[in-house]
């Protein structure tokens, strides 16, 4: 069956989040048998508003719509692919709030495949940037799959690195397709469509926001069976919310070791493995 227009309208029009969908789905069963609910019935759920519920309802209204914007992305080389699919990656499906879909441009990720998330600071070093691009090409000669950001510094050495290789790599994005941040990686973004894919929760047009690339993080690590931090800024940081994730989804951590860095020295603290860089490898993934 396809899904699509019941999961968008209910993510994209009556604005239901990850989790409120997934309390939805447990209950009705399906997004179709949400919409033979009533607004009463709806309301009856934790946190369901009889406002909220009347929108559920209403936004069926918007059924015929949604099918020529389908039929529009579909022209435009975009996919989408619902967490009711069958080929949609388990390991998705089992984190606390998972997308209820996926855009895509590009190939689709299959489960089976060998990814590796490959994250960092945006303010990266020299250093930093030469370690993810090492990274990301020994990863692409041993058939594994870079996954990230598209964001400045590390994410943008991890892709590059997989790409110089004729490896595959992934993007996952805080924003709609339409707007590819940051603008100056518009054409590595082209580049990883055809070797991988793009990725977003998001619909076509939306704009960057800073909770959505937080957001993100969340998918990154949960398409991926580890992740290697390969430089990151003391303080609060995207990434450092990344490896928290990393360690909430209960998978192995992996941090390339630096001088007088405190934010690597916790994330070791709490269980992370101090790495070299791409020389150590091996080590990586010999604990998956």
């Amino acid at each position: 069956m396809d899904h699509r227009k019941y999961v968008i309208a209910l993510r994209e029009v009556a604005k239901i989040g990850p989790k409120g969908f997934q309390q939805l789905l447990f209950a009705f069963g399906s997004p179709e048998k949400v919409y033979k609910a009533t607004s009463e019935q709806i309301s009856k759920l934790p946190r369901m508003s009889p406002e909220k519920a009347k929108e559920i309802c209403k936004s069926q209204e918007k059924f015929t719509e949604i099918e020529e914007h389908i039929s529009f992305l579909e022209e435009q080389g975009i996919g989408i692919k619902t967490i009711l699919d069958e080929d949609f990656p388990q390991s998705l499906k089992e984190i606390d709030d998972p997308p209820p879909l996926l855009y895509f441009k590009g190939e689709f990720p299959l489960s089976k495949t060998l990814f590796v998330a490959v994250v960092g600071t945006h303010h990266a070093s020299y250093e930093g940037i030469k370690d993810a691009t090492d990274i990301g090409k020994e990863l692409a000669k041993r058939d594994g799959v870079v996954v990230s950001g598209l964001a400045r510094g590390i994410d943008t050495g991890a892709h590059l690195g997989a790409l110089a290789r004729e490896g595959k790599t992934y993007a996952v994005l805080g924003s709609g397709l339409n707007n590819i941040y940051p603008e100056e990686n518009l054409n590595l973004a082209v580049e990883i469509s055809k070797n991988g894919a793009l990725l977003t929760e998001y619909p076509l047009n939306a704009p960057v926001k800073v909770g959505q690339l937080m957001a993100r993080n969340r998918i990154v690590v949960g398409l991926s069976q580890t992740v290697i931090v390969v430089e990151t800024e003391d303080g609060t940081s995207g990434t450092m919310d990344a490896a928290q994730k990393v360690i909430d989804q209960g998978k192995p951590l992996f941090v390339v070791i630096r001088e007088n860095n405190k934010s690597i020295e916790e994330l070791v603290k709490v269980g992370a493995i101090p790495i070299k860089g791409a020389e150590d490898l091996d080590l990586v993934l010999n604990y998956l």
